[in-house]
């Protein structure tokens, strides 16, 4: 099997974002399966990611027809995959309307315009979770079968390095990009109200400005900023901190999937979680955190300091072998090879197509 995976912008980054890790997890762990895998994108020259194993090439070389089966990674994606002659998985994140979510309204146009275009020429759909698919069914029908396979987590942890915290600081950790202006102002809120000796440390990008139409939302001095760290090292904030903290974008659940839950678990870090956030029902299954009333700084900080005086310590090694199990990329990787064979054998017995398409429309896999 050869496929391309369409990637949006240069993949060529450091892995300190969740789409680059995600793209590495993927795509190398297609090729251990035996899948000749080339990562196409907006580049001028063909290159070698991810320590050799992955070719990243130019948009040019989906020409020609080498490859038996595409997936794109985000909206805008699908646009260079219009001419291509095999099955499209197109993979977004969420599903847009014409007033929802509020943030993405800069982009509404082209996001509308991308869905449109998925649901013409892709072949099957792949969503994070049940809420989005709902909302693709209500706008879009039956016709596209959907697939929900969520971000996941690494098998296999590094060995734990230092703390990079100060010594004695009980530390909640925001991990991941600040994408709303209210996540911003209710960090704000929440480190003017925890006491001494406790501190909201932030590892991550503030993008409250790209969706939130405006100005950027400065953070608090109380606030300490590490920026972004390579994958490899964020493991240790989450191994020395004694909470992870996680932030609805906005009140609708679909809007808000928070894949950050899925890495605090992994990471053995006890989670302190917004209400309508789609991941609290890893949170409470697995009896590792709270939820906390939306838009309310006052019980984040009372949760998080329930937490931090009573840690549920015996539940962390339970907890990261569960998420490695039943949640690591391996898991994601199975399901998409399933995807695919599935797919290329429907294009192979074109008379039994209907029928397979009817198949895979009501029995989609649903991990979560």
């Amino acid at each position: 099997m050869r496929l391309a995976v369409i990637f949006h912008r240069n993949p060529d980054s450091p892995l300190s974002r969740i789409d680059i890790i995600r793209l590495r997890a993927l795509t190398t762990g297609f090729y251990e399966k035996g899948i000749e895998t080339d990562i196409i994108a907006p580049l001028e020259k063909e290159t070698l990611l991810f320590g050799g194993t992955v070719r990243a090439k130019p948009l040019g070389a989906l020409e020609g027809g080498r490859y038996d089966i595409v997936k794109t990674c985000y909206h805008p994606s699908i646009r260079y995959a219009l001419a291509i002659d095999v099955p499209v998985v197109a993979r977004i994140v969420r599903v847009v309307d014409e007033k929802l979510p509020e943030r993405d309204e800069g982009g509404r146009a082209e996001l509308l315009e991308c869905q449109e275009l998925i649901a013409e020429k892709a072949a099957h759909l792949v969503l994070n979770n049940r809420e989005n698919e709902l909302r693709w069914r209500e706008r879009y029908g039956e016709m596209l079968p959907v697939t929900l396979i969520p971000t996941g987590c690494p098998p296999e942890l590094p060995p734990p390095g230092k703390s990079p915290y100060p010594p004695d600081e009980k530390v909640i950790l925001f991990a991941g990009s600040i994408c709303a202006p209210r996540m911003a102002e209710l960090l704000n809120e929440a480190a003017d109200l925890l006491p001494g000796g406790t501190a909201i440390h932030f590892v991550g990008e503030n993008k409250s400005a790209m969706y939130g139409g405006g100005m950027a939302i400065p953070l608090s001095h109380k606030i300490t900023c590490h920026g972004e760290v390579p994958e490899e090292r964020l493991w240790d904030y989450l191994a020395f901190a004694h909470g992870g903290l996680a932030l609805a974008a906005g009140p609708w659940p679909f809007d808000n999937d928070i894949s950050k839950i899925i890495s605090y678990l992994r990471g053995g870090l006890p989670v302190i979680s917004e209400e309508r956030i789609v991941n609290n029902r890893l949170v409470l299954s697995a009896c590792y955190g709270f939820v906390f009333r939306y838009g309310s700084a006052g019980d984040l900080v009372e949760k998080a300091l329930s937490l931090i005086k009573e840690p549920p310590r015996e539940r962390r090694n339970e907890v990261m072998r569960m998420m490695a199990a039943e949640h690591g990329w391996d898991r994601r990787v199975e399901a998409y090879c399933a995807l695919f064979e599935r797919l290329l054998s429907e294009r192979r017995r074109p008379d039994q197509s209907c029928l397979l398409l009817h198949i895979i429309s009501t029995r989609a896999s649903r991990l979560v």
